[in-house]
């Protein structure tokens, strides 16, 4: 049955796409001209004709977006929100916002705002921690996500508050996060073979490039012994979950000793039971001391591996994809798939 106008239509898509089907309504632009904006997309034509059915009632009751909004990017709404907001604050929390907009939240600038997804704004935020940015720093970028979401909820220009799902990382006094050297490497190495308790396991998260909390949550599923031998897994973000590492030759014998011990995790204690973060870091802190550095702490780990890889010249975007860090920005990913074959390369570089 056809539509009444005004009320919007639902088009398939050209191409091969996972969400071919586009909720479309008319509108009219600032010089009076009618104009179409697509407001969702969808996998199948019924979920599009259900949006496209909610989206008229709430044009009813007033509460959708215009279809001059529609189109509203992330830059547009910090313009509309600094330049309201900015004539109330003081200069140290202006110049916090700028400096949170212009090293950071800005990479999102040209995107819609409609389109941004609660994976992009975290991977912002595991950023930080990964970076060993400071808690203020890591809290302003929390705070300027949720002062855009705010003006674009007030404003009708998204119809979610992603900001409030946000898991804003929690760290201790600011540290240097840097990576091993190339001489408390070479002792690590050694303490793993002289058997140092829990030294084996720093020397895993140097060739792996796992979190910690992602470390101890492995289980003897996450390991997979075909095409030589990789873990599989991660947390945080959607392109850190589920990724696959290769195993080391360097460090495979310990972690066949460790899946030797059939613990509910690869990483347990002596009943076989997960350990938590707090208890590894204490741990870890008994090779910081051997190795005459205190203030190394497990991330350190996921920094020698990435310095690891950049030093052996290893693939950039599969840097990335070890790492389970967005590829979303390069170019060349839209192209490429990763393969485990891929992977091990990268990973067969490191000394």
């Amino acid at each position: 049955m056809k539509r009444a106008n005004g009320t919007g239509s639902v088009v398939k898509l050209s191409g091969n796409r996972r969400r071919p089907w586009a909720v479309k309504v008319s509108g009219r632009n600032k010089f009076g001209h009618v104009i179409q904006r697509i407001v969702s997309y969808h996998e199948k034509a019924a979920d599009a004709q259900l949006a496209l059915e909610e989206y008229n009632r709430t044009r009813l009751s007033g509460t959708a977006p215009s279809v001059d909004k529609l189109a509203l990017t992330v830059a547009d709404v910090f313009e509309a929100w600094s330049a309201r907001e900015y004539r109330k604050l003081k200069p140290a929390s202006i110049a916090s916002h700028n400096a949170a907009w212009n090293k950071r939240i800005s990479r999102f600038g040209p995107r819609k705002i409609r389109d941004m997804t609660l994976d992009e704004w975290q991977s912002l935020l595991d950023e930080d921690e990964d970076a060993g940015r400071s808690q203020s720093t890591i809290n302003n970028d929390a705070m300027l996500i949720k002062a855009l979401y705010s003006y674009a909820m007030e404003r009708d220009i998204v119809g979610k508050d992603y900001s409030s799902y946000l898991d804003i990382p929690t760290v201790g006094a600011k540290r240097p996060r840097n990576a091993l050297n190339d001489l408390q490497l070479a002792q690590l190495i050694q303490l793993a073979a002289d058997g140092f308790p829990w030294a084996d396991t720093a020397l895993m998260l140097c060739y792996t490039g796992f979190r910690v909390s992602e470390f101890l949550q492995l289980t003897r599923f996450s390991y997979h012994p075909e095409d030589g031998g990789y873990l599989q897994g991660g947390l945080k973000t959607e392109s850190g979950r589920n990724r696959i590492v290769p195993i080391h030759p360097k460090i495979r014998p310990y972690l066949m000793a460790w899946m030797d011990k059939g613990g509910d995790t690869i990483i347990c204690d002596e009943n076989g039971r997960p350990l938590s973060r707090e208890r590894y870091r204490e741990y870890f802190h008994q090779i910081a001391d051997r190795l005459g550095a205190p203030d190394i702490t497990p991330h350190w780990c996921r920094h020698t591996f990435a310095t690891l890889l950049h030093s052996a010249k290893a693939d950039p975007l599969t840097v990335k994809w070890l790492l389970g860090h967005s590829t979303k920005s390069d170019i060349t990913a839209h192209y490429t798939h990763e393969t485990i074959g891929a992977l091990k390369e990268a990973i067969l570089l490191l000394a």
